[in-house]
């Protein structure tokens, strides 16, 4: 897909990318071997663009395409083969609404297979290194809430540039409301057992529990992380292929991942104690 776009070069919007697609030139091999006229803008500065995109996918340098496209098409980056491999799935949680007030209590981070924890007083440092590992970011509503508090929990981390707000691609998809709606609306929720009725306001509640010295607090809080950002990914590709059809070229479908199943152990009975507040 990556391939077909023409977004992140300057002066090129989504009518000019059309145009181009009607006229047949619809890959940067072609655009690269299209006449000025053909192309109606800049041949010198389409053709310098594409070169140095053709460099920049071969170094895996998504810095630079999210330089440059609009943050409504950021997900064409996740439908490129030689890029979807480096997507991170990250979501945390906290004890408050106010990163100078609050701290983050969990970080999950999902690279497609397993899911890595990060924990306040244990080892929340260590996502300074593990972060850098991917140039790909995915979230849901993490362009207001996760990266700013995180910038703000742990100065200086380095957070991949591409950013993929699923809660954004999905409403560019048809899908409206909170993460666990869209996943039972779309097939691909979770398990709805006493771990699927917990929410935001429960995650609060089982880090206070764990402070008091339950530990399988932690565990459960842990796991109720891990469960959204295992459910990003197949979300992710479900949207992806709804924009992609309603592109006229032939472009490959993703296949919908199924969902994983985290292997953290979580409690019933505190989930019980936090639901009847009996602590």
């Amino acid at each position: 897909m990556l391939k077909n776009t023409f977004l992140h070069i300057p002066r090129i919007g989504k009518a000019t990318e059309r145009r181009f697609w009607e006229k047949g030139i619809t890959t940067w091999e072609e655009a690269l071997q299209a006449s000025r006229r053909d192309l109606g803008v800049s041949d010198l500065l389409v053709k310098d663009y594409i070169e140095r995109s053709f460099k920049a996918l071969d170094n895996q340098d998504t810095d630079f395409f999210a330089e440059l496209l609009p943050t409504s098409e950021m997900w064409r980056l996740i439908v490129t083969p030689e890029l979807a491999t480096k997507a991170g799935y990250l979501d945390i949680e906290t004890n408050g609404m106010n990163p100078n007030y609050s701290i983050i209590t969990v970080v999950g981070l999902f690279d497609g297979q397993d899911v890595s924890c990060f924990v306040y007083g244990k080892n929340l440092e260590e996502l300074y290194e593990e972060i850098e590992k991917y140039n790909v970011l995915v979230t849901f509503n993490g362009k207001c809430f996760d990266v700013p508090f995180l910038k703000a929990a742990l100065p200086g981390i380095k957070v991949p540039l591409a950013h993929v707000d699923l809660r954004y691609i999905l409403r560019q998809a048809g899908f409206s409301g909170g993460l666990k709606k869209i996943e039972r609306y779309t097939g691909l929720a979770r398990n709805q057992d006493e771990l699927g009725t917990l929410d935001g306001l429960d995650a609060v509640l089982l880090w206070q529990l764990y402070e008091r010295g339950e530990q399988e607090a932690l565990t459960t809080l842990m796991r109720y992380n891990a469960e959204d950002i295992v459910g990003l990914k197949p979300l992710l590709e479900l949207a992806c292929n709804m924009l992609i059809k309603e592109i006229p070229l032939s472009i490959d479908l993703l296949e919908v991942s199924e969902r994983v199943t985290p292997d953290i152990p979580y409690s019933q009975e505190v989930i019980r104690q936090v639901k009847m507040r009996e602590w």
